[in-house]
């Protein structure tokens, strides 16, 4: 993962802190460029990721899972979130062996996820959970940043990876990774900050959290090239400018 700045670490620390707490504040965000701002919303979204696998560890310890370095029979599915956790996500990955992967498996990615694409977003759009479920079971290739069975933007995972936890035998995950995975009780507890934390980054810039919208990681780093700054522009140009 990239290293951090001064102002990123503090802001990183007191959102674990504020969400561990549930405290009412989280940290100002506050900068005068892109590349400042783009900064902030990864150490943001690093506190909230902390606490999201404190919250799994909590409940479910490594020891007891399933899930190990190498296995990787749960991510051959898309991956939704909000534009804001993209621009962390590639902000925060070490791009040598990242690159690597995407060049390498993002062409039979996209092949198998295009033509189902405007259907997908209508689904997600509409709140069709289990016409989405249907949807996604025919989407089969490998995430194109897996190398060799391996993730290789582990550190910088978006939350939905970090909530796909199994306790059940590894060949039932062989069989039909999406019946094995371990629902959280503090699922509604980590959704209630994932929303909070994009709501503040929204807030933070003066936009509505709708400017944001849903993505696919894959989708969003081939749409720029790796560069979270430019995700960032390009997701909220209209909306604000960097002077603060």
């Amino acid at each position: 993962m990239v290293s951090e700045t001064k102002q990123e670490r503090a802001i990183r620390k007191e959102t674990f802190s504020s969400l561990f707490n549930e405290s009412e504040t989280l940290p100002e965000l506050q900068f005068e460029t892109p590349e400042e701002a783009t900064g902030c919303i990864a150490a943001l979204m690093r506190g909230f990721w902390k606490f999201v696998d404190d919250c799994v560890e909590r409940e479910l310890p490594q020891h007891t899972q399933t899930c190990a370095k190498g296995c990787s029979y749960c991510c051959s599915q898309p991956i939704f979130m909000d534009i804001f956790e993209a621009v962390a996500c590639i902000y925060c990955m070490d791009n040598g062996d990242v690159a690597t992967a995407f060049a390498n498996g993002f062409p039979a990615w996209q092949n198998n996820f295009a033509p189902q694409q405007p259907v997908l977003w209508k689904a997600l759009q509409e709140d069709k959970w289990d016409e989405l479920g249907a949807l996604t079971k025919k989407l089969t290739a490998p995430c194109p940043f897996l190398l060799n069975d391996e993730c290789t933007c582990y550190k910088a995972r978006p939350m939905v990876c970090r909530t796909w936890v199994s306790k059940k035998f590894r060949l039932l995950c062989r069989m039909n990774p999406s019946s094995i995975k371990y629902t959280l009780k503090s699922q509604d507890k980590v959704h209630d900050a994932y929303n909070r934390v994009l709501l503040h980054i929204a807030t933070s810039f003066e936009i509505p959290l709708a400017a944001g919208g849903w993505t696919t990681l894959p989708l969003a780093y081939n749409s720029v090239d790796g560069n979270g700054v430019e995700l960032l522009k390009h997701a909220i140009a209209k909306h604000i400018t960097y002077s603060r």
